[in-house]
C-alpha cells in the first residue's frame, strides 16, 4: 500500500494558533453536549420528577435542534458580512450558549413538577437554538478549510 503526500501551499497551511483555537472549539462543544444532560439527574433525582417528563426534556429540544441544524448551516453558507460567513454565529452563539446554559442551572427551589418541566423544556431548547448558532457554522469552518487546503474547494 503506498501513500501519496499531497503537497499544500504555505499559504494553505492551517497554523498551530488556528489549530488550537479550533480545537477549542471541539472542547467546548464536548462539554457543553455532556453537560446539559448532567440536568436530567437533577430532575430526576434532586427533584424528583418523573422519568417520562425527563425523557421528552432530553428527546424535545434535540428535535427541535435536529430541525434548526439544516437551516443554521444554510444560513451559514449564504451569509456575506465583513467577518466573514461563519464567525458572526460562532460569537453571538457562543455568547448566548453560555449565558443560557448558566441560566439553566438557576432553577428557583419550591416549585411544582410542571413548572420545572415548563422552565427546563423552554431553556432547554433556547440552549439548543443557540447551541446551533455557535456549532453548526463552527463545524462547517473546519471542514470546509481541511477540504480546500486539500485542494478540492476552490
Amino acid at each position: 500500500m503506498s501513500h501519496s503526500v499531497l503537497a499544500v501551499r504555505e499559504a494553505d497551511r492551517v497554523s498551530l494558533g488556528q489549530k488550537l483555537a479550533y480545537g477549542a472549539g471541539a472542547f467546548v462543544n464536548n462539554l457543553l453536549a455532556a453537560a446539559i444532560g448532567g440536568m436530567t439527574i437533577v430532575l430526576n433525582l434532586g427533584l424528583g420528577m418523573d422519568p417520562a417528563l425527563v425523557g421528552l426534556l432530553g428527546a424535545l429540544p434535540r428535535l427541535v435542534d435536529a430541525l434548526t441544524d439544516p437551516l443554521m448551516g444554510y444560513l451559514s453558507d449564504h451569509t456575506r458580512s465583513r467577518w466573514g460567513r461563519r464567525r458572526p454565529y460562532i460569537f453571538s452563539g457562543a455568547l448566548a450558549v453560555g449565558v443560557i446554559f448558566a441560566l439553566l442551572w438557576q432553577l428557583p427551589e419550591g416549585k411544582s413538577e410542571s413548572f420545572y418541566f415548563s422552565f427546563f423544556l423552554l431553556g432547554s431548547i433556547l440552549f439548543y437554538l443557540a447551541y446551533t448558532v455557535f456549532v453548526t457554522p463552527w463545524v462547517a469552518l473546519g471542514f470546509l478549510r481541511h477540504v480546500w487546503a486539500r485542494g478540492e474547494l476552490r
